[in-house]
């Protein structure tokens, strides 16, 4: 009897268990059981949802305001270290264009400056970097931008240094055409536009709009090889022996930045 007993019941539950697996009978009764059950699950877990319902209703005003302030002082550092990233990624950019200029640096010592202000009148045509004497900077330096010559120092101060730019009307710099090797005499002119002009190369030579004049190391301060101007205007006249030659200097002053000085001792090759 007692073998029955529990046999039965183990036989009629493994039934059951079979039955709903195969056949889902019992489907409808187990949600019955579940909706009656439901309130008491309800019932057991109301302790904590009223707890944690408590917490947050119990959390002061100056809590909540601490906190906000903490995330955004929290968003204004990410703010900022994402601009500083970005910066970077900028300055880096001109960097690399910078030293990837088209003209050989071989042998060449060379300091990299940051353009602190650009001065241009009709007579005067200078730039102020951001590094001198302390840094090692002399006068009579060249600075080089990424297409060609921009200058020569002309004074040093222990923080910051002026560079005379090609286009000055002082600034004097003997070039030769790259194409046939025409020498000349530049000067900035006198005028607003950033413009030079090459001397003594006599009417019957041949010099086209276009042509690109580079420095020559005779007689200068400059070494040979440098990127000057291209050519935009060629004039002959008749009663003058020399033609009218007008150059657009190679490195303009827009969005220029950064320039590197270096020694006008040695030369150097152009590509």
């Amino acid at each position: 009897m007692r073998f029955l007993k529990f046999f039965i019941p183990t036989l009629i539950a493994i039934f059951l268990i079979l039955s709903d697996y195969k056949f889902s009978y019992l489907n409808s009764i187990k949600q019955a059981i579940t909706k009656i059950v439901s309130p008491i699950y309800l019932l057991t877990n109301l302790p904590s949802q009223i707890t944690t319902w408590i917490n947050e209703k119990g959390t002061s005003k100056q809590t909540l305001l601490n906190k906000n302030k903490q995330l955004s002082n929290q968003l204004a550092q990410l703010k900022v270290a994402l601009q500083t990233h970005n910066a970077l990624l900028s300055e880096n950019r001109k960097l690399t264009k910078l030293l990837g200029v088209s003209y050989t640096l071989s042998e060449h010592k060379f300091s990299l400056a940051r353009v602190s202000a650009i001065s241009q009148s009709r007579l005067k045509k200078q730039i102020v970097i951001d590094k001198g004497s302390n840094d090692g900077i002399k006068i009579g330096q060249i600075a080089l931008g990424v297409k060609g010559v921009v200058g020569q120092i002309t004074q040093v101060m222990p923080f910051y240094a002026s560079i005379l730019m090609i286009t000055d009307p002082t600034q004097h710099i003997p070039v030769k055409n790259q194409r046939n090797g025409i020498r000349g005499i530049s000067k900035g002119l006198a005028s607003q536009q950033n413009k030079l002009q090459v001397n003594f190369i006599e009417s019957e030579l041949d010099i086209k709009v276009g042509d690109a004049f580079l420095s020559s190391a005779i007689g200068s301060k400059f070494p040979a090889g440098y990127p000057v101007g291209k050519v935009t205007r060629v004039k002959k006249n008749n009663n003058d022996t020399f033609l009218y030659i007008e150059l657009t200097p190679t490195q303009t002053t827009e969005q220029l930045e950064f320039v590197l000085i270096g020694d006008s001792t040695k030369n150097i090759k152009t590509l």
